[in-house]
């Protein structure tokens, strides 16, 4: 393993509540201003063909890596990473450092004190039905 990194980063801000989007979602008691990190997590990789999108759980909480080199189709991230929710209107983003093995969620606007943190899951939201309510 080649790391550069001896810790990881995340917000201090930052917290699991309550959502009105679904069960659970990742808040900020802080201002964060674009292009912040809001946090760095571990994550694993595995070939899509391990998973079935309409009988397993596990890919509700997974990220499609097919734009990345050096990583597997699907992304099962730790810490936050599976409890941030989608809207086509999302204020985060997220990056792989395949050299860390680390996943970085960052801002893609300024997002106010007391606000969910939401990013796009790569679908219209009309397609939300197949991954069910979670």
């Amino acid at each position: 393993m080649n790391l550069e990194l001896d810790e990881l980063f995340l917000h201090p801000g930052l917290y699991i509540a309550r959502s009105d989007t679904h069960r659970w979602g990742v808040f900020t008691s802080e201002d964060i201003y674009v292009h912040d990190v809001l946090q760095e997590s571990p994550y694993c990789t595995f070939p899509y063909k391990e998973i079935r999108k309409k009988s397993d759980i596990l890919i509700r909480y997974t990220y499609d890596s097919s734009e990345y080199d050096h990583a597997d189709e699907v992304v099962l991230g730790f810490g936050f990473a599976g409890l941030y929710n989608h809207s086509s209107d999302y204020n985060a983003a997220y990056e792989l450092d395949t050299v860390n093995e680390v996943m970085r969620h960052y801002a893609t606007e300024d997002i106010p004190a007391g606000t969910e943190i939401f990013i796009n899951y790569g679908y219209e939201d009309d397609d939300e039905t197949d991954f069910g309510d979670y």
